[in-house]
């Protein structure tokens, strides 16, 4: 007796499913890879967001004197010399006198800041009645606020 040999066959046994895990070595490589990238990359922005701490604290302190009814010249001197001490520490910039404070200023920054001062600016830094006085200081706070933001830090003593 024959028998029919189709009727033998068995049908095909797949293999069971790949598993995700554990993970192939080269996954383990781009895993700590990117870790590590993120990680730079956290500590990287959190110190360049500490290190501007100073530029922040100096713009509020400019926006609280705008803000005040009556402010001097002096006011806003006495913000940038606070800055230029912080930015640039053990050089003593704000010892210089206010004619070599605004050079200073004006040395560190690669924008146009505090031009069209008067030269004689003693008698302006104290005063505050006339409107010639007023533009002055509105032109000031301006170059104020844009030496903050733009300034170069690094610069060596020129003055």
């Amino acid at each position: 007796m024959q028998s029919d040999p189709l009727a033998q066959l068995r049908d095909i046994q797949l293999p069971a499913d790949i598993s995700w895990w554990p993970l192939a070595p080269g996954w383990w490589v781009l895993i700590i890879l990117a870790a590590l990238t993120i990680g730079w990359l956290i500590l990287s922005q959190t110190k360049r967001y500490r290190s501007r701490l100073y530029r922040r604290q100096a713009l509020a302190q400019l926006q609280r004197i705008e803000m005040s009814a009556e402010y001097k010249l002096v006011d806003i001197f006495e913000t940038l010399k606070q800055t230029a001490n912080i930015a640039y520490p053990n050089q003593h910039f704000s010892s210089l006198g206010i004619a070599k404070f605004i050079a200073f200023l004006q040395n560190s920054c690669d924008i146009a800041v505090f031009d069209d001062l008067p030269d004689d600016l003693g008698p302006a830094l104290y005063s505050f009645q006339s409107t010639e006085q007023k533009v002055l200081r509105f032109k000031v706070l301006a170059s104020a606020k844009t030496w903050v933001t733009e300034h170069k830090v690094g610069v060596e003593r020129k003055c």
